[in-house]
């Protein structure tokens, strides 16, 4: 019952404070025209031009991506399973998540409430 309770608060919040591309807008807007400015948005080049220049970005912005990352990595399985269907971006997959919150793996669930999102 309490994790369901922080699942949707954890949802609540990732839809207006932890939606990546907004955050990494945010946060990490400068960072991103210093060292990936000549790189297109989006896609695999962005992400690993921002890998590669992590230690170089703010520590708001460091913390944004690694905590995307981390979120990524432990509901992978969760986002495959049950929003498979659904296209990333604008907050689709935080949504998705968010209504199979009763359904997520402890992994996906634990990392989400443990980030504070």
């Amino acid at each position: 019952m309490v994790k369901s309770f922080f699942a949707i608060a954890t949802a609540a919040l990732l839809s207006t404070t932890y939606v990546p591309a907004q955050e990494l807008t945010k946060e990490c807007a400068a960072d991103i025209k210093a060292a990936c400015g000549d790189v297109a948005p989006g896609g695999r080049a962005m992400r690993s031009c921002l890998n590669s220049h992590l230690a170089d970005l703010t520590q708001p912005c460091q913390a944004v991506i690694v905590g995307s990352a981390t979120i990524a990595s432990r509901c992978r399985a969760d986002v495959a399973t049950m929003c498979a269907n659904v296209k990333p971006g604008e907050g689709r997959i935080e949504s998705c998540l968010l209504a199979h919150h009763t359904k997520l793996s402890s992994a996906c669930l634990d990392v989400m409430v443990g980030s504070g999102q």
